[in-house]
């Protein structure tokens, strides 16, 4: 027998984005490896990889690539402002 686990944005959150800064954010304390992100976003490993490419032009977060395939993200000063932003505006 096994637990069936379900993988849900929590409401309010918008885009793929705000959903992988949210899990930096409250969930894996700043940094996660890609695999973690999309085990737990269930987006495609592509999907992930575009995410992070718009965040890191924002300089929200920096990325680690290897042979260039994503590989680890890490959270930057401004991705700890949106993550405090998207706490605000979902009432956190």
């Amino acid at each position: 027998m096994y637990t069936r686990i379900m993988f849900i944005t929590p409401d309010g959150i918008r885009t793929n984005e705000e959903w992988i800064i949210w899990l930096l954010g409250e969930e894996f304390h700043e940094k996660a490896g890609a695999e973690m992100l999309v085990q737990r976003t269930h987006l495609s490993p592509e999907q992930v990889d575009e995410a992070v490419r718009n965040l890191e032009r924002v300089k929200a977060l920096r990325a680690e690539r290897q042979a260039g395939v994503l590989s680890k993200v890490f959270m930057l000063p401004y991705g700890r402002t949106l993550v405090a932003d998207l706490k605000e505006r979902l009432g956190r």
